[in-house]
């Protein structure tokens, strides 16, 4: 069985809704379905799901813990624990039960699921639930995201983003916007967003754009969201 986007995301969304994520359409990150969900101190955890290149049913996942949801960022001083897969946060007890093969190579740390196996399903799932507290309660690395530069700017921008939001203050010429509305996301988020960017001499492009509403967007959606608690803050 090929495994569709569509057909994932059904499999599992049931199970990550109850863990407190929130699905976002997404299609500028490069996930195949996107979860989210807000933390206490301005923190966040998005889960992307990732399908195979070449094993048609196969999938994974990744989280991306930081101030934004801007899966997978971890240039500059953006510190790589950030982003983590499931696999990587088990011990070597716990993923030794998995056979050693084509898709999951001795020594990689990485795991793939069967998306055409109820059992696997919900062994990734009993994963992701098992592993997420490992990533969030690390005080150090929590720390290296406070002290990051680079997510503190990213944090700001789209701070500036919701406030200009907020108090409607989009009116200008625009170079950057999509033609339509992307991922429900409204076209004053775009302009929002390009706004931000020049007035701080960021990198402005059709990319830069659409990857500050997004994350912009899906905070504001967040705020309506009781934030979960990881203990550290």
């Amino acid at each position: 069985m090929k495994l569709s986007k569509a057909k994932l995301i059904k499999l599992v969304k049931p199970e990550l809704l109850k863990l407190g994520f929130t699905e976002f359409k997404e299609t500028t990150e490069g996930s195949q379905g996107f979860f989210a969900k807000r933390l206490e101190g301005g923190f966040y955890l998005t889960l992307g799901l990732i399908i195979h290149r070449y094993y048609q049913s196969a999938f994974t996942g990744a989280f991306y813990f930081s101030k934004t949801t801007r899966w997978a960022s971890v240039w500059g001083d953006i510190p790589s624990g950030s982003y983590k897969r499931p696999g990587h946060l088990l011990t070597d007890e716990e993923r030794s039960i998995y056979p050693e093969d084509e898709m999951n190579a001795k020594g990689t740390y990485d795991i793939w699921w069967d998306g055409s196996d109820e059992k696997s399903i919900l062994d990734f799932l009993r994963v992701v639930k098992l592993t997420e507290p490992r990533l969030i309660n690390q005080p150090d690395l929590i720390e290296s995201i406070k002290q990051s530069k680079e997510v503190n700017i990213l944090s700001n921008y789209s701070d500036m983003v919701k406030s200009i939001v907020a108090n409607n203050q989009t009116e200008g010429e625009y170079s950057f916007l999509p033609d339509k509305e992307l991922d429900g996301i409204p076209m004053m988020w775009f302009k929002a967003s390009e706004k931000v960017l020049k007035g701080n001499k960021g990198i402005v492009n059709s990319n830069t754009v659409k990857l500050l509403a997004a994350d912009a967007y899906r905070q504001k959606q967040l705020e309506h969201v009781q934030p979960h608690t990881t203990g550290y803050f």
